[in-house]
């Protein structure tokens, strides 16, 4: 392997893609030891500043493997019943989404967020009401119980994620110009 083909693996989108990895584990840690919990969705912080600042595809592996390795690591969120699993597909989603809107697109911040929050949450949404009644759980009031019970974190994401977009994305293209 060339030392060209070394760097290209690590790239500046490479390490921060690690960065925010590590984020979306220690958050909800974080959030737990203060008692604050999942209604505030400490995960997907990070994993919608990714969205924002990285390329799409490395910010979607993030939201992908974020939970699954949380999981493994400190048994939050668990795999079974399957919050795992269903969270690694709402933070592929999120992040996807957030990432082609902002960088693809060129949309504002607010309506990517918007975007990829709609989408995570609807994504969420089908997945609860189609696998509760398999845990013999009412699908439909478990749902709405699970929609509810973010809304806390949605509306902190709303108020916090633009302002730090907003001052890092610029950083971050000076980052990519230096390397």
């Amino acid at each position: 392997m060339t030392s060209k083909e070394k760097r290209s693996l690590i790239s500046p989108d490479t390490v921060m893609g690690s960065v925010f990895l590590v984020l979306a584990l220690v958050f909800p840690v974080l959030f737990h030891v203060v008692h604050l919990g999942s209604a505030f969705l400490p995960m997907f912080f990070p994993i919608a500043l990714a969205g924002f600042l990285i390329a799409p595809g490395i910010a979607a592996l993030v939201g992908l493997l974020a939970p699954l390795l949380s999981s493994v690591l400190t048994g939050m969120p668990p795999l079974y019943p399957p919050i795992a699993p269903l969270m690694a597909v709402e933070g592929l989603v999120l992040a996807a989404a957030i990432g082609l809107t902002r960088k693809k697109l060129e949309w504002g911040v607010y309506p990517s967020l918007i975007v990829g929050i709609l989408l995570q949450r609807s994504v969420m949404a089908i997945a609860v009401f189609f696998v509760a009644p398999l845990f013999r759980l009412p699908g439909d009031i478990f749902t709405a119980g699970m929609l509810i019970s973010g809304i806390p974190g949605i509306v902190l994401q709303l108020i916090a994620i633009p302002p730090i977009v907003i001052g890092l994305e610029p950083r971050m293209k000076r980052l990519e110009e230096i390397a």
